[in-house]
């Protein structure tokens, strides 16, 4: 329906009131100093209008919200009036659904007044008013989407909505309130009249998982309080039990992350699932034992593993389990699964054969003791089986031999009657990386409006989500580009284009709590090309029309501390792009000196020298923080002949830019070692864990001063790495995106490794940031140092899976272009991290590990050779013998060393025993010998 039908809900006919003015409309809203809004009188002015009446209104309504923009929580006064005026179900949704609308407000509003304006004017709108509402609610528990939609629903009898967003908010409502009230979760809800069309929904929405795991966090460990409901639910008869069951396990086979995922596996146990129940979904649990998270693949495997000592479970399955499980990594898993086998052969005489071959399937572990557990199970059993069943073990260990390390193949070997084995498959050969390519300049106002509104729509907000989504730095870099050359064209058309972005995505470009993230600094942008809050008072409307001049503290909003506070490399990013902003808000800004030519981030030296002959016959002055980011991003290849045209700039930037050509590019930073002891201590309470900023850290100071960019000096500012730890950990709700980080200094890459290596350091002890860019860093230029020495160090053996996924990239990478670095280096700051800073070596033996198989293991085994002899020397044996087995992968790959060379190797391969770590040091020191 439009705005143009009949109002079914009038009975007053419109000749019989006076007519109806803005004027009465403002003097009906509720009153903004109330603590509570009361919107009786604009129920009664609307009560009977027509639609014409409204209409009328449009002009002063539109004009009034013009007026307040620059204040948006005043915004919230004509709430009731956008909905009693606004024309069909679409622009009165997106009206109700705006940030400034569903702000928590303190005078706590009447939400059902919505759902009587709404009804006054045409019930049938009701519907799809509510449906878009609901689409469009977010999952966070910020505003009152919620209590509109449900004012809606329930006062208009509409289907209840399964939205995701309506869905997790009614599961925090039904939460809180059961707690509040005293009542049990059960007990409320058998009186909820949403429950009974949620319940499958719970399993279906996302971010339940989520939620539920927050709400059970308070609960003793592995107990669920909606599982403990929905089972005293299911117990009454209330609902049905496979309605939770079958929910739990669709919910689980989706591959959700872990915090997810454990919510759901809670509800299962809490149903305590009979033998029967089980038995009935005996493929689903087979289905999750390949690639689900290990807490769900181990509820399956026990699931299976009742079932088979019930003799429920048939050996076909029994073996299917056992394959998938063998072929995982965690031990436990692995572990168990051969304990059952052990059992189950027992149970399953006739087809002993079948799955005692399974137990091969262990051979491809990168965990030698589990092979060598295979080898004894297949061992200890197949003697005793019938010709024909030994027969299918016999074959499967021969085709499984090549996965055994060099100390089982020869006993693998000797069980099928083979005394010659074939080597295995040597490592995988690297292949460069591709050059990435620079994506084509934004071509139009369309193209540039559509790029803004994906970064914008896909910035995360940082209170809710502190890692938020990558920032894309070659979109950002492209959005700056085009914003200037559209500028530079025609600045009314790009005011205008970017208009409709003010209303869509106002909390970023007002700075609500982005005001130091990539994306609130290019809210800005849009905000100074559109003169959005020209009239405010405050920091924004001082925040443009600085000089070239101006200061970090001027340029970039926040207090002098706050500003302090931030990473070096974060603090340089965003005064050049509040700069760009000021530019936005001049008739002139001149060429674009620091566009980038390539994807790596290197500018053309030829464009920047005709860029700055365009500034000095403008009589204008370059933009301060331009000139020097494009200086920082000058290529080593200088063309003599280009030097000799820049030498002919007379203006004081043009002379700058001319000596630093002259000699090559910018300095490079000099990055050293040291250590620092509990210089930083802070709790976190997102990870529930104390991070640490000591140890060894990396301290950065620049070359020549002379060359060296003024703005750029805060890029080199961590002579003070103590400070520099505590700026980075000053707030969890304000961690910067750093992909763009490397895009600073392209030339210089070790530099900005040091700056993450203090925030790798502190991923040992929870969350943190820094390592996703560890690869842009590997596939940057510059020489390689302690910075990415150390980042590299911390990150593989970092707490967060992702973050050691990120550094295996990044060691791969270096590994494949063949830069010079020290790689036994690497092992050493490993090592000292190990003793001093409790990193922990499992995990950077797997990361390793990872490295070696992708095709990297002459890096790693320079890697393990910097770090084995500290490993050696220590008192914790934790991680020793992977260690160990790794090195002499790598090593047989690599060509090896003298056994000497590692410092500590004879003394453990001397000792007397069979410990694992003995025998892997025996096997390491056999394969040096021979390739020494």
């Amino acid at each position: 329906m439009t705005g143009t039908e009949p109002n079914t809900g009038s009975t007053t006919p419109a000749g019989t009131r006076a007519p109806l003015t803005w004027a009465q409309v403002q003097a009906a809203l509720p009153d903004q100093g109330e603590r509570t809004e009361d919107p009786t009188a604009i129920i009664a002015l609307f009560a009977g209008r027509t639609e014409a009446e409204r209409r009328k209104l449009l002009p002063e309504y539109k004009e009034a919200i013009r007026a307040l923009r620059d204040t948006p929580r005043g915004l919230r006064s004509l709430r009731y009036a956008g909905i009693a005026c606004l024309g069909g179900p679409a622009g009165i949704a997106q009206w109700l659904s705006r940030e400034d609308m569903t702000w928590p407000s303190r005078r706590g509003g009447d939400e059902r007044a919505v759902h009587t304006l709404l009804a006054q004017r045409n019930p049938a709108w009701l519907p799809e008013i509510a449906n878009r509402l609901a689409a469009k609610m977010p999952v966070e528990p910020w505003g009152n989407h919620w209590d509109v939609v449900d004012a809606l629903v329930r006062g208009g009898g509409l289907p209840t909505p399964t939205t995701a967003g309506f869905v997790v908010r009614w599961l925090d409502k039904v939460g809180r309130e059961s707690i509040g009230e005293g009542h049990t979760l059960a007990e409320r809800l058998r009186e909820d009249p949403y429950f009974a069309d949620l319940l499958p929904a719970l399993f279906e929405a996302d971010g339940v998982g989520a939620r539920l795991e927050s709400q059970d966090s308070w609960q003793q460990a592995g107990q669920s309080r909606w599982g403990a409901a929905l089972a005293e639910l299911a117990d009454a008869k209330v609902i049905e039990r496979d309605t939770v069951l079958d929910g739990c396990l669709s919910r689980l086979l989706r591959g959700e992350r872990l915090g997810a995922s454990r919510a759901f596996i809670r509800l299962h146990d809490a149903m305590a699932p009979t033998d029967d129940e089980l038995a009935a979904r005996v493929d689903s649990y087979l289905r999750l034992l390949p690639d689900a998270p290990s807490p769900v693949a181990g509820t399956a495997q026990e699931v299976l593993r009742r079932l088979d000592a019930a003799g429920r479970l048939d050996a076909e399955r029994l073996a299917e389990a056992s394959r998938a499980v063998l072929f995982r990594s965690e031990k436990k898993l692995v572990r168990g699964q051969l304990v059952w086998l052990g059992q189950a052969i027992k149970r399953h005489p006739e087809h002993a054969g079948t799955l005692l071959a399974g137990a091969c399937t262990a051979f491809g572990s990168t965990a030698v003791d589990l092979q060598e557990r295979a080898l004894i199970l297949i061992a200890k059993h197949v003697g005793k089986l019938p010709a024909d069943q030994a027969a299918l073990v016999y074959d499967e260990v021969r085709a499984q031999l090549p996965l055994l390390g060099e100390a089982l193949r020869p006993d693998a070997a000797a069980l099928i009657g083979e005394s010659v084995v074939a080597e295995p498959d040597s490592l995988p050969l690297l292949a460069p990386p591709p050059v990435r390519e620079l994506p084509p300049p934004i071509g139009s106002l369309d193209e540039l409006v559509e790029e803004l509104a994906v970064l914008f729509a896909g910035t995360a907000n940082p209170w809710v989500n502190p890692r938020g989504r990558a920032t894309d730095p070659l979109a950002v870099e492209r959005i700056v580009s085009a914003m200037l050359r559209e500028h530079a064209r025609d600045r009314q058309a790009l005011h205008t284009a970017l208009l409709p972005l003010t209303e869509r995505h106002a909390h970023i470009i007002e700075q609500h709590w982005f005001i130091h993230q990539v994306q609130g600094a290019v809210g800005a942008l849009v905000a100074a090309a559109t003169g959005y809050g020209g009239s405010r008072t405050g920091w924004f409307r001082s925040l443009f029309g600085k000089g070239t001049e101006a200061s970090d503290h001027d340029l970039i909003p926040g207090s002098k501390v706050d500003v302090d506070r931030l990473e070096p490399a974060q603090r340089f990013l965003l005064a050049r792009l509040y700069e760009v902003g000021t530019r936005l808000r001049v008739p002139y800004s001149g060429p674009h000196l620091a566009e980038i030519a390539d994807a790596t981030g290197f500018v053309d030296p030829r464009a920047l020298v005709a860029g700055l002959e365009q500034w000095e016959a403008s009589e204008h002055t370059p933009w301060r923080r331009d000139v020097d980011q494009a200086l920082l991003r000058l290529p080593a290849d200088i063309d003599p002949d280009l030097i000799a045209r820049a030498g002919r700039l007379t203006s004081p930037a043009g002379r700058r830019v001319a000596a630093v050509l002259a000699a090559g590019g910018p300095p490079a930073g000099v990055v050293g070692r040291r250590r620092f002891d509990r210089i930083h201590r802070e709790f976190s309470y997102r990870d529930r864990t104390w991070a640490h900023s000591d140890g060894p850290l990396a301290t950065v100071v620049p070359g020549d001063r002379e060359l060296l960019p003024k703005s750029a000096s805060v890029l080199y500012d961590l002579a003070d790495a103590g400070a520099a730890a505590r700026g980075a950990g000053w707030s969890e709700n304000t961690e910067p995106d750093m992909h763009c980080w490397p895009l600073l200094l392209p030339r210089d890459r070790d530099t900005i490794a040091a700056h993450v290596a203090i925030r790798t350091q502190r991923g040992i002890d929870g969350s943190s940031r820094g390592a996703e860019i560890l690869p842009a860093l590997a596939e940057s230029h510059g020489p390689l140092g302690p910075g990415m020495s150390l980042a590299l160090a911390y990150a593989l053996g970092a707490r967060a899976a992702e973050d050691r996924a990120a550094a295996v990239d990044a060691l791969v990478t270096l590994a494949a272009r063949g830069d010079a670095w020290d790689t036994a280096a690497l092992g050493r700051d490993i090592g000292e991290a190990v003793r001093t800073r409790g990193l922990k070596t499992t995990r950077v033996v797997a990361s390793l590990r990872d490295a070696a198989r992708a095709g990297a293991g002459a890096a790693v085994w320079g890697v393990l050779s910097g770090f084995l002899p500290d490993l050696l020397a220590g008192t914790k044996s934790t991680g020793l013998a992977d260690a160990l087995s790794v090195a002499a992968e790598t090593a047989a790959a690599a060509g090896g060393g003298p056994a000497g060379a590692i410092r500590g190797l004879d003394e453990l391969a001397d000792r007397k025993g069979a410990s694992r770590a003995v025998t892997e040091a025996k096997r390491l020191r056999r394969i040096l010998a021979d390739r020494g």
